[in-house]
């Protein structure tokens, strides 16, 4: 997966891009498992030798049940996973992470891809501006992926959330590591792949069990939505009474900056989502080429 590979072709064929199940075969496990650990399981907690050990046993379990399973490509048909690359503010320290991940997206045609990029590429370089584009681009992108349909739900941008998925059938879908991405970053959106897989755990069979019970929660309304709603109550009237007896002290100096820096933040996600799209049309390109 280093320079001057498939990524670099001009002529491409759906056929031609190899599957996750592929590309996750293709990997160095030791570098896979390295960037998993270090990019997604430490990062709310730092792990001692023995407790790596015990990651990567389970990481090694996982990866062999993927490896062996026969994928079903149909319910992907017309998707790919891709990099993509955001910012993410935080709040209590007033600092920006930038995350980059596998989004499953339509396989766009010439024609809409170049639609998206003429929007994404109008003058943005303010927060109202920013916040315009956007609101047309997320409505182009939500079409795109209405058109190819049968693939499940899809996010304001048209992405579609695998961790509810069977294992088979996001394990072939096709996967797209095209751009300018170091060999570092590719494996970083691999293993973002793989810690979406195993977001409801690391053993096939209870991802199955655990999935199959999130899905019949959400067909009736969630887990306890009453008792949700009574806590945001709970939250906006203690909230509401703070302010009105003068015990929620203003802090203009730190929230105006942050303010000003969340505005930031929103025009560096539009850029990187002018470069998520750009990279979709070079896609587009090479596939009507092939």
């Amino acid at each position: 997966m280093s320079g001057g590979s498939l990524w670099e072709r001009e002529h491409l064929r759906p056929r031609d891009l190899p599957s996750l199940q592929e590309v996750l075969g293709a990997c160095d496990r030791p570098l896979l498992r390295r960037v998993i650990i270090e990019d997604f399981a430490e990062v709310h907690a730092y792990a001692d030798k023995a407790r790596r050990n015990a990651m990567a046993q389970r990481l090694d379990g996982s990866l062999d049940a993927m490896a062996s399973l026969e994928v079903r490509r149909g319910p992907t048909r017309g998707w790919v996973l891709a990099p993509r690359e955001s910012y993410v503010l935080d709040a209590r320290g007033g600092t920006l992470t930038w995350r980059l991940h596998a989004a499953l997206v339509p396989l766009l045609d010439v024609a809409a891809a170049e639609r998206l990029v003429r929007v994404a590429q109008m003058p943005a370089t303010t927060y109202a501006q920013a916040r315009k584009v956007d609101k047309r681009l997320r409505s182009l992108a939500v079409r795109a992926a209405d058109e190819k349909g049968g693939a499940g739900d899809v996010d304001d941008w048209g992405e579609r959330c695998y961790a509810l998925a069977p294992w088979e059938e996001t394990l072939g879908c096709k996967v797209w590591l095209g751009g300018d991405w170091c060999c570092r970053e590719r494996y970083r959106v691999l293993a973002s792949a793989f810690w979406e897989l195993t977001f409801y755990g690391f053993e096939y069979d209870l991802v199955r069990a655990r999935t199959a019970r999130e899905k019949a929660a959400r067909l009736t309304g969630g887990s306890d939505p009453a008792g949700e709603e009574a806590g945001a109550r709970i939250t906006a009237s203690s909230g509401g009474l703070a302010a009105a007896c003068g015990l929620q002290p203003l802090d203009r100096f730190t929230g105006e900056a942050l303010g000003r820096l969340a505005q930031r933040v929103a025009v560096l996600n539009h850029r990187a989502h002018c470069a998520f799209f750009e990279q979709m049309l070079d896609l587009a390109r090479r596939m009507e080429r092939g």
